[in-house]
């Protein structure tokens, strides 16, 4: 009963902890810059609150009742943050994603459990880091636009800080699956042709089925 009632309880934390964030944003950038990127209008984006709220409170409840390290407890929060926000505003603020490193290289740093070995780790998370400079560099050296926002390629770098390496081509596939079936849905059911989709959803999503399946075999976490 405590688990859930403590699942219940986080789920609900993310609106108010929400309203906090976009007024920091609304304070760093300016609140004409924040207004111009919310792509979500108000009633839809109370749907989607209430909606991710709804999904939080299980995977919360799962965190809890498989008595799972604090870091990852942090890790989900931080991702479904980085959920509305790139749902609502086309934006992975770095204020998350410096946050989800730092916790990221804390674990790593005090050997916390479920975390892959340091140096795979950080070797990974230097290569992605890389890895995402070259693409945006050839992209905008031969589109003049980049494909993938910036801010998808920061967090695949952090998730790689997360993940054994082994496991972030998964990672990666069930994201891209997930896009690509929100968007078959989106053509089928509106018609609608879609040029661009929230990526950040779909990477949490590949976290989280990532997550699991470490879990059930400990030994993808090294």
């Amino acid at each position: 009963m405590t688990d859930i009632l403590l699942s219940l309880l986080l789920a609900i934390s993310l609106w108010p902890v929400y309203a906090l964030l976009c007024a920091a944003l609304r304070w760093r950038y300016g609140r004409a810059a924040v207004a111009q990127c919310i792509v979500a209008n108000e009633r839809t984006f109370a749907r989607i609150r209430l909606l991710l709220s709804g999904l939080a409170v299980p995977g919360f409840f799962y965190l809890f009742a498989h008595n799972e390290p604090l870091q990852w407890m942090i890790f989900f929060y931080l991702l479904a943050l980085l959920t509305l926000t790139d749902l609502q505003m086309r934006l992975l603020p770095d204020y998350l994603l410096m946050l989800l490193l730092g916790v990221g290289l804390a674990a790593l740093a005090v050997g916390m459990p479920q975390m892959p070995a340091p140096r795979f780790a950080l070797a990974a998370f230097a290569g992605a880091i890389t890895l995402a400079l070259l693409c945006v560099a050839v992209q905008t050296r031969w589109t003049g636009i980049t494909g993938m926002a910036a801010g998808d390629l920061k967090l695949i770098a952090v998730l790689a800080l997360w993940f054994s390496y082994k496991m972030l081509p998964l990672l990666l596939f069930v994201a891209c699956f997930a896009g690509l079936v929100y968007i078959l849905v989106i053509r089928c059911v509106t018609g609608v042709r879609l040029r661009t989709i929230a990526f950040g959803p779909c990477l949490a999503l590949g976290a989280l089925v990532v997550h699991v399946l470490q879990r059930l075999n400990p030994g993808e976490t090294g």
